[in-house]
Order: structure tokens, then C-alpha cells, then sequence
């Protein structure tokens, strides 16, 4: 197995905020080279990334036209401020300031986000700029449930209920493997489709559930860390399989990963090979692999789809992102109709 990579911290790949740590990212509006959020978040670059918050608050108001949206902004305001202050003797007071916020909005035009901005005070101002850079952020943002959630302890109960496959992407129309070659498969052919779909369900959970949004970045994604798709390495075991994917994600330059993650990617894998229940155990496996294959059919065909979370993250934060080109794409969908036929006669 290869080994990674030791890298010496020099003047030209050192992180210039911390001066201690490789330099992975560039802030897109200082240019200043960074190793974490942690240092992007820091006081020597706080300027600097609080006018990127207040930008990404201003695009996001921009977009949120509807009373639903008008509803939300209040209740995030509001939760932030009661948290805050959770002395019981003010939250009248606390209240009679959110209504004061409901008034203040009440005739703001919100597709004009300097208008929404400058209605907030100072004080709610600085309180939603640090709510956004504190890790309770992550509860605005809905966690993605993954079709392969679904097992059943019995036969009956697979068959009885199937209400779950209408959250499973759809299946392709199989050849059987007799079909597409005469020779017996490789003892290594299960373990490059372990490797692939180990790849895909980490992806799928990276962009969290929004996947088709993004075909293009995702089949990126997978084929950078699945070496079967990469460079068609053959793996001779499980682990070595799994192990791969996670030590490709830790050397790019562009992915974020930690055990936390690697953690949840080989429960995921576990779910995805088990399938659904024992009658139909390849099930999730087939789901996987035919949604794969339409993500790389999508990404030879899409045009870039700007949605509001590309408009306030947009592709020049990662600038080292390289999109696969459209042979490495037609060669990639090649080797998946492979593993579906493999996966449709072979349990796994």
C-alpha cells in the first residue's frame, strides 16, 4: 500500500496566519495561503472573513422572497438571541426585541439584501455573523437521510413494504454478467466494486444528499478517490479496498475528511452491501452503482447548474479542482455496467 506523502513546511506552502501548519487552501478575496477554518476564522484574518459571512448572509436574502423564508430568518434571530440570554426574567424583553426585528422587516423589499442588512443593528448583526461561524450552524442546514437507511430483520417485512425503493434511485436495465463476457470474474472484481461504492457513498454524503446538483464535482470527487476508477487498480481484499478510498480522501487537496467521517462511510458501506433484508441483498448495492451511473451519464451531458448554494460558494474556492473530462468519464461508465452486471449475479 502506499505510503503518505511527507511534505517539509517551507515559505511557499506554509500557512501564513498560524505560521506553524501546510497551507492547503487561499482565501479567495485576500489571496493569504491558510491550513483551517480555525485560521481563516482567526483574529489576524477576521476582517477578511467577515465580510465574506455578511456577503453569503446578503446572497442568501437575496434568494428568499417567500414568507416561509421571512419566517425562518426571524426564528434563527431569535433562537440565537434566546440562547444568548437565558435569564427567565428577560425573555419578555427578548421577545418585544423580535418582534421589533418582524416590524423592521416587515416592508423590506428582501430581494434587496443591503436594504434586509441595514435593518439589523449592529449588535444582530455581529450575533448572526458569529451564530454562522459557530459549529451550531450546522443545525440550519437539514441532515440528509441516505435511501440505503432502510433494513428489514425479515423476509416478510421486505416484501410486504416496500414503501422505502421509492427513495432508492432507480434501476438500470441489467445485463446479466454471462452476457458481457464468457470468462469467469476475478477474485478482485468484488473488491473494485467495494472500492467504487465505497467512493460513491462518501461522496453522496459530502455534498449531503444534493449530488445531482452537483454531477459534475461529485463524479470528481468519486473517481479522485477511487483508484478503481482512477487508474483501474485491482484490490486483492476488503480493507485494502476501504482503506484506499479513506487515505485518498486525506491526501487531496480539496476534501476534508477526519475518522468521524471514515467512520460513517464504512457503516454506510456496511448498510449498502447488506441491502434492505436477506431476500433482496444486492439491492442497495445495484441502487448505488445505477446511480452512479447516471450521475456520470448527467455530468457528459449538464451544463453547470447554479443553484443558491453555487452562487455563494462558487467553484473558485477550490481552484485545484480539475472537472473530469469526458473520455475519463466515458471509460468510467464502461467499468460501472461492468460491476452492475457482476453485482446482479454475485452476491456480495
Amino acid at each position: 500500500m502506499s505510503r503518505a506523502k511527507i511534505i517539509e513546511l517551507d515559505d511557499t506552502n506554509t500557512c501564513e496566519i498560524c505560521d506553524n501548519a501546510l497551507a492547503k487552501y487561499t482565501c479567495p478575496k485576500c489571496q493569504i495561503r491558510y491550513c483551517s477554518l480555525t485560521c481563516y476564522q482567526s483574529e489576524k484574518h477576521l476582517q477578511c472573513s467577515e465580510e465574506f459571512y455578511k456577503s453569503c448572509i446578503e446572497d442568501e436574502l437575496a434568494h428568499e422572497t417567500n414568507e416561509e423564508s421571512r419566517r425562518k430568518m426571524l426564528d434563527i434571530l431569535k433562537r440565537n438571541h434566546l440562547e444568548n440570554n437565558v435569564d427567565d426574567s428577560e425573555l419578555d424583553s427578548d421577545d418585544e426585541e423580535v418582534a421589533d426585528i418582524a416590524d423592521r422587516l416587515a416592508g423590506v423589499d428582501l430581494d434587496d439584501a443591503d436594504q434586509v442588512w441595514d435593518k439589523l443593528t449592529q449588535d444582530e448583526q455581529q450575533e448572526f455573523i458569529a451564530f454562522l461561524k459557530s459549529e451550531d450552524v450546522t443545525k440550519l442546514i437539514p441532515s440528509w437521510t441516505p435511501w440505503w437507511s432502510h433494513s428489514s430483520k425479515n423476509v416478510e417485512d421486505v416484501q410486504t413494504s416496500s414503501e422505502y425503493k421509492k427513495e432508492c434511485p432507480q434501476l438500470l436495465k441489467i445485463k446479466s454478467f454471462h452476457e458481457i463476457s464468457k470468462k469467469k470474474p476475478a477474485n478482485c472484481v468484488k473488491y473494485n466494486l467495494i472500492n467504487v461504492v465505497a467512493a460513491y457513498a462518501f461522496a453522496t454524503r459530502y455534498f449531503n444528499g444534493e449530488h445531482h446538483d452537483f454531477c459534475k464535482e461529485v463524479i470528481t470527487c468519486v473517481v479522485a478517490i477511487s483508484l478503481c476508477l482512477k487508474i483501474n487498480q485491482n484490490f486483492e481484499d476488503f480493507e485494502t479496498a476501504v482503506k484506499s478510498v479513506e487515505f485518498q480522501c486525506t491526501e487531496s487537496d480539496w476534501i476534508v475528511a477526519d475518522s468521524e467521517n471514515f467512520k460513517l462511510l464504512r457503516d454506510d458501506l456496511d448498510k449498502i452491501l447488506k441491502g434492505p433484508g436477506t431476500s433482496e441483498p444486492n439491492f442497495y448495492t445495484l441502487c448505488a452503482l445505477s446511480d452512479l451511473h447516471t450521475l456520470l451519464s448527467s455530468s457528459l451531458i449538464n451544463k453547470d447548474h447554479k443553484t443558491s448554494f453555487s452562487k455563494n460558494f462558487p467553484n473558485d474556492h477550490f481552484p485545484e479542482v480539475k472537472l473530469e473530462s469526458k473520455n475519463k468519464i466515458k471509460s468510467c461508465l464502461k467499468k460501472v455496467e461492468y460491476l452492475l452486471s457482476f453485482a446482479k449475479d454475485h452476491t456480495m
